[in-house]
């Protein structure tokens, strides 16, 4: 299964949804086109088409399955770029950090070193003196 997968066969609960948030969206994107440019023309041109998908949507059930998956297929690109920035941002900014500073500060947590001189690799592990321990995970 991959990370960003577009649903081709959307349930029914699938598109109710997505019919529900369709004017929702056009919605915000017009008021947000309307208080970025100062101008009504856009913020209209974008109500406007809104209304015409959401009506088509709604009034054309034939119509349903065809809209949502064309809209999967146009913001496919998006998802994917901006899920991938995400992680790296996080790996770059949040995880090698952490990792560097784990090394700076404690050395190997893991004790990973290779040792020539070393007989063996192994651990010793003091078990549990109690047996009733073994119940209790935490």
């Amino acid at each position: 299964m991959a990370v960003l997968d577009i649903n081709t066969n959307p349930t029914h609960r699938d598109l109710r949804w997505f019919g529900l948030l369709l004017p929702l969206f056009f919605a915000v994107i017009g008021t947000l086109a309307w208080r970025r440019t100062g101008s009504l023309t856009p913020a209209t041109m974008l109500w406007g088409a809104g209304g015409l998908v959401t009506g088509v949507f709604a009034g054309w059930p034939a119509s349903r399955r065809r809209i949502y998956v064309g809209w999967m297929y146009a913001v496919f690109p998006i998802g994917w770029v901006l899920s991938h920035l995400l992680l790296g941002v996080i790996y770059f900014l949040v995880i090698t950090p952490i990792g560097i500073a784990v090394r700076v500060f404690r050395g190997d947590p893991l004790d990973r070193a290779f040792k020539r001189d070393a007989p063996s690799y192994w651990t010793a592990h003091t078990p549990a003196s109690r047996v009733d321990r073994y119940l209790r995970q935490f």
